[in-house]
């Protein structure tokens, strides 16, 4: 029987690209139309097209860091990838995601695909050979998709290669949001994606987003930190696993790791206090400026309501800014 590493994984007709034009951001929309049209192999189509955009591209870029880091060890490496892996996820998936509420899986995606550029560039900085069909497997390992590696590549495997049309029996109901939640747990936005979870615990999970959907109609940029802190948890967690991986002797398989606990219950109060600061902050604003009998056109509701998407608006795009200048500071440093 042929290894992991002799099976030929059969991917989409995908051009692979040498270039650096165009991020994870740019390539979300071009791979959520294949999932759309095969949502049977979302996690699949997502591992193929990271590897053939980002696997070339991960060599030059670690290759630039060498050399303009040349006393950086591996680790020092490592972690300079994995930082800016973590900000373009975190600011990239807020900004889609959190100012328009129907491109949420644009956001995933883009999340997503970022996680697979960091994985291929750390597979590098290992001395591994990004491109290599295994690193595919991996990725899917690493997300949480396949327990194993064996088993990720026999997926791959199955994996059509035309998705341009889709011909065939009906999908059946259902299945394209099936697979939007695919990429919600893929990128654990609701946790890691093996995780066993009761009914009653994946219940509450989605009364909370369902209940944050219907805060971010009238206040969409409520989004943003929820959006951006559960993107920058999950690429830490990818990056913990694979830094396991390609560690020397590294673990066969990458279990999911738990997430560090003063982690989260500092980043999750953090995030959890900017949400709750950009509800509350302007329904207070529109309230005063309800009782104070201010007013544009003698209508006090319609000022109120003004002022709280004006000032919500406000508080959410200066934070983007600042995320923003942050990322761009720290690719230039």
């Amino acid at each position: 029987m042929a290894s992991v590493e002799q099976q030929r994984l059969r991917a989409p007709d995908v051009t692979p690209s040498h270039d650096t034009d165009g991020g994870a951001l740019a390539e979300a929309p071009a791979v959520l139309r294949i999932i759309w049209a095969d949502p049977q192999h979302t996690a699949e189509h997502l591992a193929l097209w990271s590897l053939k955009r980002f696997g070339p591209r991960a060599e030059s870029a670690v290759a630039k860091l060498r050399a303009r880091e040349p006393s950086a060890d591996r680790q020092e490496l490592e972690q300079l990838v994995v930082q800016r892996q973590m900000r373009v996820a975190a600011t990239e998936g807020a900004f889609v995601g959190g100012p328009f509420i129907v491109l949420i899986p644009v956001a995933f995606c883009a999340a997503l695909l970022a996680q697979g550029q960091m994985v291929f560039e750390l597979a590098a900085v290992a001395g591994r050979d990004p491109t290599g069909e295994l690193r595919a497997a991996e990725l899917l390992v690493l997300l949480g998709a396949y327990p194993s590696r064996e088993e990720a590549a026999a997926a791959l495997a199955k994996v059509p290669r035309d998705t341009g049309g889709r011909e065939g029996p009906r999908l059946p109901a259902g299945t394209r949001i099936d697979a939007v939640k695919r990429l919600a747990y893929l990128v654990e936005l609701l946790g890691p994606p093996d995780q066993r979870r009761s009914t009653f615990r994946e219940t509450i999970g989605w009364i909370g987003i369902g209940f944050l959907f219907l805060i971010g109609l009238a206040l969409p940029l409520v989004w943003v930190p929820y959006m951006a802190f559960s993107m920058h948890r999950s690429t830490q967690r990818v990056a913990v696993r694979a830094r396991r991986l390609y560690a020397p002797g590294g673990t066969a398989e990458a279990a999911v790791a738990l997430p560090d606990a003063g982690f989260i219950a500092g980043g999750g109060l953090i995030a959890f206090a900017r949400m709750a600061l950009m509800v509350v902050f302007p329904i207070v604003l529109a309230l005063v400026s309800l009782l104070a009998g201010f007013s544009f056109g003698g209508d006090h509701w319609v000022t109120a309501a003004l002022v709280m998407l004006v000032f919500s608006a406000l508080a959410t795009l200066g934070w983007l800014g600042y995320r923003r200048w942050r990322l761009q500071k720290g690719s230039s440093g």
